[in-house]
């Protein structure tokens, strides 16, 4: 009995000497940053090469880091400095191989004045060497207070299957919304973005209506200032 006992206490006792032997190795292992996994992550605005390139040349990241050194969180916040990222979450396999996974910033307009789109979030997006997204275009300057507004009602557009292919430009002057649709000449105009998902679909509504008819084509405006109506303007 006794010597069953000694010989569970010796297997007991190597098992947990390897596991303590592989966890001190295993975290002595070096990182591996040149080749990094990139998990579900969709490149437009950015390539594999230049994120690649940035941890390389990052003076906060040695390229010499074993596994019990890294910092996610610090590899993380630096990506997340991209401007056209909008977050990233990194992860550690038992290899030592980088998982990232990237999520990119989404456009909703592009402002034609001062090359520079806004995103879904209201944030100001640089334009990229890699590619344009197609969306609608502001033709005049934005005041910074209506970033937010902006990303909200260009965030609608984008997942409203209709308004997605319609709505083509906006300009704003002074302080009226103007909106240019696809295949017609009149403009669409709001004095403001309040309540705006339900004046678009007071449009939609009418817009149904009348596609049929020659209606459209002799329209200079389309009012949706008022609630619950749509107030044409001919020419």
């Amino acid at each position: 009995m006794k010597f069953r006992v000694l010989k569970l206490l010796i297997m007991l006792f190597l098992i947990t000497f390897l596991m303590a032997f592989s966890i001190v190795r295993n975290g002595d292992r070096e990182i591996d940053f040149s080749n990094i996994n990139y998990l579900d992550s969709k490149f437009k605005f950015i390539s594999v090469e230049s994120v690649n390139k940035m941890l390389k040349q990052s003076d906060s990241i040695s390229l010499k880091l074993v596994k019990r050194d890294l910092n996610l969180k610090v590899i993380e916040k630096l990506i997340n400095k991209n401007s056209f990222i909008s977050s990233a979450d990194v992860s550690l396999e038992l290899n030592g191989e980088l998982g990232v996974r990237i999520v990119e910033k989404e456009p909703v307009f592009r402002v034609l004045d001062d090359d520079y789109y806004i995103d879904l979030s209201g944030s100001i997006m640089p334009l990229s060497e890699n590619y344009s997204e197609r969306i609608p275009l502001i033709l005049s300057e934005v005041d910074s207070t209506e970033l937010k507004s902006l990303g909200l009602l260009g965030n609608y557009f984008k997942n409203d299957t209709f308004l997605s292919n319609h709505i083509t430009g906006l300009e704003i002057i002074d302080n009226e919304f103007l909106f240019h649709v696809n295949s017609f000449k009149y403009l669409i105009k709001m004095k403001d973005l309040s309540d705006f998902k339900s004046r678009f679909n007071n449009y939609k509504v009418f817009y149904k209506t009348v596609i049929n008819d020659s209606v459209l084509v002799k329209l200079k405006s389309i009012n949706l200032n008022f609630r619950n109506q749509v107030i044409v303007q001919k020419r």
